[in-house]
Formats: structure tokens, sequence, C-alpha cells
């Protein structure tokens, strides 16, 4: 696997950022222009995503993940590194984390997907019915704005989870991108406990950003991980889902990185 990347500042630490979905390198580009002293930042397309979007349907596992990052690693010549991470990226993050702890210093996690499995999402790519049923949805997912819209208004669903949804399937090429990113990712699946562990043993610094208003991705989500590390700065703004990053970014450049 080759994943394209682009490289900002000149600071003596390194941090990898990977972003979330429907997204690209730019996600965290204001990031790495920010602390371009303190950071070299390697600005990641994950894949189905950016230069990467024309990716084959591919199953991105464990030890194609470990194999890429342990040549990323080499070629470039980095012993250590810190990582921050966005929504879908947290996947990668924990991934990382899973098999490189010893070399991370800091870990940034905004809204971290990975942590928690939603049940929906575990029907969707689990099996092989299921992701043709999946596929289906996807294709004809105008057919489910009024029954959706309905549970919007008795309360099931938030307005702002209905609306975020539409945004990423709103055109063919999103459809594809989100059924290749949910069915290629699903193997990233950890045991929190372990991850946690491996966190507190090598002292990881961990910062963990949430939204207040983000009904995607809410904060009970991480719970399981934030309960088990110590110490570690759990941050809640004011902030939904798509606004995250940059209040991430104002919250870092007021109280410092």
């Amino acid at each position: 696997m080759n994943l394209h990347y682009q490289k900002i500042g000149n600071g003596q630490k390194i941090l990898l950022a990977f972003h979330g979905m429907g997204q690209d390198f730019s996600c965290f580009l204001k990031f790495a222009e920010t602390f371009e002293n303190q950071y070299t930042t390697y600005l990641f397309d994950l894949p189905f995503h950016g230069k990467n979007e024309g990716s084959e349907n591919k199953m991105v596992t464990k030890d194609i993940w470990r194999d890429f990052m342990t040549d990323f690693l080499q070629e470039n010549q980095i012993n250590h590194f810190s990582v921050i991470a966005f929504s879908m990226g947290g996947r990668f993050a924990l991934a990382t984390v899973e098999f490189f702890s010893e070399r991370i210093k800091e870990l940034y996690l905004l809204a971290p997907d990975g942590v928690s499995e939603d049940p929906v999402y575990t029907l969707a790519t689990r099996f092989g019915f299921s992701r043709k049923v999946f596929h289906s949805v996807l294709k004809h997912n105008h057919k489910l704005y009024a029954p959706a819209e309905m549970l919007v208004k008795v309360g099931l669903v938030h307005e702002s989870v209905l609306k975020f949804a539409k945004m990423m399937v709103d055109t063919p090429q999103k459809q594809k991108q989100l059924y290749q990113a949910w069915i290629g990712f699903y193997q990233l699946r950890f045991d929190i406990k372990k991850i946690a562990n491996l966190i507190n043993t090598q002292h990881i610094s961990v910062r963990i950003f949430m939204g207040k208003y983000d009904k995607v991705m809410p904060i009970r989500k991480v719970l399981p991980l934030s309960k088990r590390i110590k110490p570690s700065k759990f941050v809640i703004l004011e902030a939904t889902h798509g606004r995250l990053v940059d209040k991430t970014l104002g919250y870092l450049k007021t109280n410092g990185i």
C-alpha cells in the first residue's frame, strides 16, 4: 500500500496527521502551518481519499497498515513521533499505537472513531449479504429521507446527524467513497484495554478533544478509552462534529500545544 502525503514545517518534533471521512490531507493543513516551528507534520491522504481516491477496493488490515508504517518510518528516518487524528482517522491512530507505541510521544485524538463500534456499522460491514444491502441503501439513499426526517421529528435521530449523513452521500462519488471506507476499514478493530495499557506503559501524552454539540461522535463513544488512560487531558469544546478541528486549533493556539 502506498499513500500520498504532504510534508509541512521544520520543527524538531514529528507529527503524523490522519483526517476524517470524506476529507483529505488538508484537514490538518492549518494546524501544520500554525505549529510549523514546533512540528514537521506529515499529512496523509488515507485510503480511498484525496489522491488515493482511485484505489481499487481493498481491505486495509492491521498487518497492511503495520507494513506501510514500518516502510514509511524507515524511508523518512523517523524514530519517534506524535499522532493527531480526527474521526475516521482515529482508527489509523489506534492501529499505529497498537504496533508502534514505544515510538509515540503524543497522541491528539479529535472525536476519534474506533474506540466504540456502532452496531449499525458492524451489521453493514461484517457479512456478505449485509454489505449488499448497505450498497443498495447508499445507491438509493434518497428513499430513506422521508422516514429519517420522521425520526428527527419524534426525537429519535438528531437533525445534525441526518444533515451530516445527507452530506456524506449526496453524490455517487461520495457514496462510493463511503462504501469503500466502511468496508475497507472494518478490520481495524481494537481491544481498548490493550490500547490503554500500551498508552500507560509507554507514558504517551494523550489529549482527547470532543464537541459538546457533536451528535455524530458523542462524548460517550470515547469513554471506554479515556477512563483507562492516565494521565490524560479530556477537553470538551463548544463545537459540532464538522467544526471540531478548527475549534481544537483555536484552543491549542490559546492554551499551548
